[in-house]
């Protein structure tokens, strides 16, 4: 693989072409969460969020077979003021790993393109291995949407309506301070929500809402208040799960969905407190 002196690959390396086919007329928003250069930097990746990591290697496909493709990358900040007339996909990234400042965003401003970081406000500058404000602030100046992912990653579906609504403000309130720019999308942590919490983050002043849910749309289909389906990106996606998904595959989504449906079930008969530390015992 050819490579930059700071280690990131050039575009027409050894991927070659996708195996991608022409994409869909589909809007597909894909979420990530930490990255990883080596297994010392995955074995520091905290052992619930490993499932969720991927190597930069793996990262740089992706971007590579998007572009073999054809598939269009989206800015993110752009989706309501100029609804996507045409499909492609939003990249975002939850929770404010190092990585994403560390290794996805040098990646994503070398290719001239966008995400959105989600970060927890109380991980930042509060837990190690998770980005700075001044990092934050960097990638926010270069084009990179940053959003909300709360304040202390609790589930909102826990939480009473006052708990709620100060977890939206004060996230909301943080990033802006720190970053100087507006904040007027946010992703819900575990995708977990109630139709109340959409209410909610629209007084505390949210747009549009991220969540875990398995789809794509049909643009243009954005509006104030709606939240979007995303799909997961995980250690085990396959290289042609990830084509699958980039390219709405309806086989592909229905997997997931039916998968996802799975997991909804177990967690609404267990709850979200067991469920969730059943999860943790599992990934160490």
């Amino acid at each position: 693989m050819q490579r930059d002196p700071r280690g990131i690959a050039r575009p027409g390396s050894r991927f070659g072409r996708s195996f991608l086919v022409p994409p869909v007329n589909r809007l597909v928003f894909l979420m990530y969460h930490a990255l990883y250069a080596d297994e010392g930097e995955r074995a520091r990746i905290d052992s619930p969020d490993r499932p969720y990591a991927i190597s930069v290697d793996t990262f740089e496909q992706h971007l590579q077979r998007l572009a073999d493709a054809g598939i269009g990358v989206l800015d993110p900040r752009a989706l309501l003021e100029h609804p996507p007339t045409r499909g492609g996909v939003v990249l975002t990234f939850d929770d404010g790993h190092l990585s994403n400042w560390l290794h996805a965003y040098p990646r994503l401003k070398q290719r001239g393109l966008a995400a959105a970081f989600f970060v927890t406000r109380d991980f930042i500058n509060g837990r190690a291995g998770f980005c700075r404000w001044p990092q934050l602030r960097e990638m926010a100046d270069d084009g990179m949407l940053i959003g909300s992912h709360g304040c202390s990653h609790r589930f909102f579906d826990d939480m009473d309506e006052r708990q709620a609504i100060l977890e939206m403000r004060k996230s909301r309130e943080a990033i802006e301070q720190h970053v100087s720019k507006p904040v007027d999308q946010m992703s819900f942590p575990g995708g977990r929500f109630r139709p109340l919490d959409i209410n909610l983050g629209m007084r505390a002043g949210y747009r549009l809402f991220h969540s875990s849910q398995i789809g794509a749309l049909s643009p243009p289909a954005l509006r104030a208040g709606q939240v979007v389906p995303r799909i997961p990106i995980r250690a085990s996606t396959t290289q042609r799960e990830f084509g699958a998904y980039a390219n709405a595959e309806p086989l592909a989504l229905w997997r997931a969905q039916a998968a996802a449906a799975c997991k909804g079930a177990a967690r609404r008969a267990l709850g979200n407190r067991f469920y969730q530390s059943l999860y943790e015992k599992r990934s160490r």
